[in-house]
């Protein structure tokens, strides 16, 4: 690791695929810091004021208030608003087009001039703010948990910023059924919620992307969440070494097996397991398999081929469990 680079752990995937949960369980080993998905820093705790991972509000916590003055002298000195529109202008909110149209003009940023403004406005911002918390959390590496492909594309592509993208992968089916419920969010409504086909398009496509993002040459380390999940000691050693913290063989604040400790931190978005205190077992979520029908789970099987199989998932018959 170079000084004067900031070092950050890109956790990237689709929703619901148990980035909060691994982004707290590396924010209890010393060297990482995880912050949670920090680009929703600007619109859901700077303008809606939601909580931390703490309880208190970004503004009332103590260790994001001095993030604030650290980066910015205080937070009223940055317009939440404006870095949000930023945010929303690498995604081409305002366009008619989907995200995935993005990608190349955060790859080949000469593409247009005005994105490439946007794009440098807004990453100096994000440099600013990585290299605050990391002065303030004392930390080797910050985790950041963002996980939409234009956010990992633009982070990880910084000259100042050595970036290492943690593809976290799981299972499609799993995350076709977690679009299916409805669970309350934090200060919202309740969460979109996307048909079996479309959810599998979805995850294909965004997995994809940061295939593409490792052969730009983007150090990617691919994690199974069903693989942390069985075995989170293993697999938070393999996650440190890649990113490259030094650990003992013991990973503190766990109990064996497959229980963790979940400390108070300071998450910033997610789902609420960031507010969860206290040891926890971790269990893989498998309810698709009584839960979603045989035609679903087909569909979605069939729109993820071959990436079903490139990640160690193979088709599922119910007479073999």
């Amino acid at each position: 690791m170079s000084g004067d680079e900031v070092h950050v752990l890109l956790v990237a995937g689709t929703g619901q695929n148990g980035a909060t949960l691994l982004s707290r369980v590396l924010g209890g080993v010393p060297g990482f810091c995880a912050i949670g998905e920090i680009g929703h820093l600007w619109d859901k705790a700077l303008i809606d004021g939601r909580e931390c991972g703490c309880g208190k509000s970004v503004r009332g916590c103590p260790f994001w208030s001095a993030v604030g003055k650290e980066a910015f002298g205080a937070w009223d000195n940055v317009d939440a608003r404006h870095a949000t529109e930023l945010r929303g202008s690498l995604l081409f909110r305002k366009l008619p087009v989907p995200h995935p149209f993005a990608l190349p003009f955060i790859l080949h940023p000469g593409l247009s001039s005005s994105y490439r403004t946007h794009l440098q406005e807004y990453g100096d911002l994000m440099e600013r703010l990585y290299r605050a918390i990391a002065s303030v959390s004392s930390s080797q590496v910050i985790v950041d948990s963002m996980k939409v492909p234009a956010h990992v594309y633009a982070m990880s592509l910084r000259a100042r910023i050595d970036a290492r993208v943690l593809h976290l992968v799981r299972d499609p089916r799993g995350v076709a059924y977690s679009n299916q419920k409805l669970v309350k969010r934090q200060g919202d409504d309740d969460r979109v919620r996307r048909r079996p086909a479309k959810a599998g398009v979805r995850w294909t496509w965004i997995n994809e992307s940061f295939s593409v993002l490792a052969r730009h040459g983007v150090p990617t380390e691919v994690v199974r969440y069903e693989s942390f999940v069985r075995n989170p000691h293993e697999e938070v050693r393999r996650i440190a070494a890649f990113a490259g913290v030094k650990m003992d063989a013991a990973i503190p604040d766990t109990r064996g097996g497959n229980r963790v400790q979940m400390p108070e931190d300071h998450l910033v978005a997610g789902n609420r397991m960031r507010f969860v205190q206290g040891e926890i077992e971790l269990r893989v979520d498998d309810e698709w398999k009584t839960e979603l029908s045989a035609g679903q789970r087909r569909t979605v099987e069939g729109v993820t081929w071959p990436l079903l199989r490139r990640y160690g998932y193979g088709t599922w018959d119910p007479s073999e469990d």
